[in-house]
């Protein structure tokens, strides 16, 4: 396999479980890649010692970063110097032959950004129900209309929108980035879990994304359960920037989606009170919030 101009950029904090076996798995990339970059943040089960030692026999640059996951990739993406950027999150790995399906893809389109579904592990009925969820699940019969090329614009900001705090990427390590795009558009750091989500939402009027329908990469699901704090203000702003990119009637519908669904969470949040489903308004903005729903699904499924 010819060797690729790709920067695999290697976040190592409190992963010691599983950094072993995705050493051996940057093993076997090795020779396909241009470097390796390791971002690591010392931790306390002693990931950053493992990390440090098969930095030195695998090779690459090694950064020593504090905690904060997108301020590490950021550190990673920063040094870069192949055409190309891969994200290997520890425990979340891809093959050699996944890692070229997604670089002939990006090459082919002239794209900024290549993403793919990825398999869940380990499979269970937990984590298929927890992946069923994922907008490139959710989506997935569109997005193969398209399989191996571009989407187009419109589509790609409906989807997203629909999905709120979920990214329609997925998986940081089923996608493959553009360096020069990602090095000029880092991610954001005040999104708390969802950085990644909230980088497509930001980058949704100038970004070429391309899809590749194939699962090239493994997804290890291991705190599914785990609540995560998630702003709704931030995240109806997002949708509402998003939205503004697009032409009437679907901002318009979109502006109507945000105003039914800011009614909705002044009634109920931040838990649902009791007897909120005889209050007449909660039952009129839930019917308009999925009205412009349908409409937004029905605008996706055009050709």
């Amino acid at each position: 396999m010819t060797p690729l101009s790709i920067s695999v950029v290697i976040p190592v904090y409190q992963s010691a479980e599983r950094l072993p076996e995705h050493v051996e798995c940057l093993r076997l990339l090795r020779p396909l890649v241009h470097e390796f970059i390791w971002v690591i943040t010392e931790s306390p089960d002693g990931s950053h010692i493992t990390a440090r030692e098969a930095a030195k026999e695998l090779g690459g640059q090694v950064l020593e970063v504090p905690r904060g996951l997108y301020q590490a990739w950021n550190a990673g993406i920063a040094r870069a110097t192949g055409n190309f950027v891969y994200i290997s999150t520890i425990g979340d790995t891809i093959t050699p032959e996944g890692l070229n399906a997604l670089s002939i893809c990006i090459h082919k389109n002239q794209a900024d950004v290549v993403f793919s579904p990825p398999t869940i592990s380990p499979v269970n009925r937990a984590n298929l129900k927890h992946a069923m969820h994922w907008p490139v699940f959710v989506f997935r019969k569109v997005l193969n209309r398209f399989s191996g090329g571009l989407i187009p614009l419109e589509k790609v900001i409906l989807m997203q929108i629909l999905s709120g705090a979920s990214g329609l990427l997925g998986s940081c390590a089923s996608c493959l980035f553009n360096t020069f795009y990602l090095q000029t558009n880092l991610f954001p750091t005040q999104y708390y879990h969802y950085g990644d989500t909230a980088w497509t939402y930001l980058n949704l009027p100038n970004i070429v994304l391309a899809f590749h329908p194939d699962s090239v990469a493994r997804f290890l699901v291991h705190d599914h359960e785990k609540k995560r704090e998630v702003n709704k203000k931030q995240i109806y702003s997002l949708i509402n920037k998003a939205g503004s990119q697009l032409r009437p009637p679907l901002s318009t519908h979109i502006g109507q989606y945000i105003e039914a669904s800011l009614k909705i969470d002044k009634i109920r949040d931040p838990h649902p009170k009791f007897g909120w489903w005889w209050i007449p308004e909660a039952w009129q903005s839930r019917w308009k919030r999925d009205k412009m729903k349908i409409k937004l699904l029905q605008a996706i499924q055009r050709f």
